[in-house]
């Protein structure tokens, strides 16, 4: 009778050690689960991957450390004006930055490379008919009683004008984003040299981004103008705004002009955020 009391004590006592195993093996899977599903911002998915060329300017951030609230996609305008210590501040910036530069001018070829070179993103910042009255680049700008081969010519010759540029944006245009002709010529043309376009949307009759994605035309629009006051408070609250638009959304494009108050506030406010896990990122990543 003692010797089967043993026993089962002996079995009752396996039969813990077991269990105990069993529910330690299932916690240590469990966290490990946990582990694997945690997203970082590696794992967003951004298209079209394809798009954009092999980034060389990277932010400045512990990723593993710092949670990621956003990412921005920030277009500079109007590169080939000028070749200065502006222009040249703007190279300096971290982060991964898309410059739009008008073809044509003294400087846009020489910056374009210049940008290039240093791991900026090129596009076409190309000019557009407004409402009112329209002024220079002659030889580039799109206007609404151009026949389909002038339009064909003018995308094409500013392509060939800046051949680091993988998209295009519109400069100006508030009558010719606003122009089905246009819109649809334009996007068949973007389509046939497989750039994308990104809609500033100088006008709220814009037709631009519902066009592209008609022919298939990665697309995307402006949420933000950081600089129609060239005032530094009003700049950085607009890029806040931006920020705040890139938290709700998950990404939010915003719109900068090539000027010194621009240039001051993006040195000091894009490692703010960057800090507070503000990603910024190629505009070719945030268009599908």
């Amino acid at each position: 009778m003692q010797k089967d009391y043993k026993t089962l004590i002996i079995y009752v006592l396996t039969l813990f050690v077991v269990v105990l195993l069993i529910v330690l093996k299932k916690q240590q899977t469990h966290l490990t689960e946990l582990e694997n599903d945690v997203v970082t911002e590696e794992d967003i998915e951004l298209s079209p991957d394809s798009i954009a060329q092999e980034p060389v300017v990277e932010d400045p951030i512990d990723k593993k450390s710092t949670p990621m609230r956003g990412i921005i996609a920030l277009i500079i305008d109007d590169f080939g004006y000028r070749n200065d210590h502006i222009s040249n501040g703007f190279l300096e910036l971290p982060g991964k930055l898309t410059y739009a530069i008008i073809p044509g001018h003294d400087h846009s070829q020489l910056f374009s490379k210049k940008a290039y070179d240093a791991g900026y993103e090129i596009i076409v910042h190309l000019p557009m008919e407004n409402i009112g009255k329209t002024y220079g680049e002659e030889e580039y700008v799109l206007m609404s009683y151009f026949q389909e081969d002038e339009i064909k010519e003018r995308i094409n010759k500013a392509f060939e004008n800046l051949p680091e540029s993988i998209g295009l944006n519109n400069h100006q245009g508030s009558r010719g984003t606003a122009d089905l002709r246009i819109m649809t010529l334009l996007a068949k043309e973007i389509k046939q040299n497989k750039k994308f376009f990104v809609d500033s949307r100088t006008t709220r009759n814009s037709l631009a981004e519902e066009t592209m994605r008609k022919y298939g035309v990665p697309t995307n629009s402006r949420d933000v103008f950081l600089d129609n006051e060239l005032d530094e408070e009003k700049i950085t609250e607009q890029l806040m705004k931006l920020a705040d638009v890139a938290e709700r959304k998950g990404l939010a494009i915003g719109i900068g002009h090539v000027k010194p108050q621009t240039l001051s506030v993006l040195q000091k406010e894009i490692p703010n955020l960057q800090s507070k896990g503000f990603r910024f990122e190629f505009v070719s990543r945030l268009v599908y």
